[in-house]
């Protein structure tokens, strides 16, 4: 019985000793590597995870792609304040970074090839403050602040009104919330910002209309 429980007890500690080594490991990887584990939590399904390790290899080694991915997930994921930190980063504090970082992106995917849906609007840098304009819907509270999500949204929207803009990735997000005030001032505004009068501008102002005389 004795040599029982000394059999038992020597498991117990060995499997605390593993243990406390697997933790130590993954916080010490975590830190010096936080690229791997960034992979490692994506192939586990762990997006959200992996959108925060990707943010910290943007802080350990100024990766722009990271940056931007670690944006873009907060953003889908609806982690609204943090996404909104994270763009502030992208289009303030790294804004010539940004800039030439869209530029690639431009020349690499096309509106045919495998990231065809982010394309909808165009451009990387529209895709983007696309969804910066729908995260920046979520946290305005005053009207001053709804103000201005909508000068955002339409300085970043290109005069020719391409489809998928800033603009319609804003009213898009409106008229799904059926906020029938911020449809309103969407359709002043877009009706005199100088866009062309091409057919996607008429469909937008069309189904803000709906939504604000609904």
């Amino acid at each position: 019985m004795r040599q029982r429980n000394i059999v038992f007890k020597t498991i117990f500690i060995t499997f605390g000793v593993a243990l406390i080594l697997a933790i130590a490991v993954f916080g010490i990887v975590s830190l010096a590597a936080p690229a791997t584990m960034m992979r490692f939590t994506d192939s586990l399904g762990l997006t959200q995870v992996s959108g925060d390790y990707a943010f910290q290899e943007y802080e350990r080694s100024g990766s722009m792609e990271c940056l931007t991915r670690s944006f873009i997930i907060s953003a889908e994921r609806k982690r609204y304040s943090t996404a909104e930190e994270r763009f502030q980063v992208l289009y303030e504090d790294e804004k010539e970074a940004f800039e030439a970082y869209c530029a690639e992106q431009d020349e690499k995917l096309s509106p045919e090839g495998e990231e065809g849906d982010l394309f909808a609007a165009g451009t990387y840098r529209a895709y983007i403050c696309g969804l910066a304009s729908r995260v920046k819907y979520h946290l305005a509270k005053t009207e001053e602040e709804k103000a201005a999500v909508i000068t955002f949204a339409l300085n970043e929207t290109d005069k020719k009104f391409p489809a998928g803009n800033p603009a319609i990735a804003l009213a898009t997000e409106a008229a799904k919330a059926e906020d029938k005030d911020f449809c309103s001032a969407l359709i002043s505004a877009l009706e005199g910002g100088e866009f062309e009068n091409t057919a996607d501008l008429t469909n937008v102002i069309g189904f803000l209309r709906q939504c604000a005389e609904a």
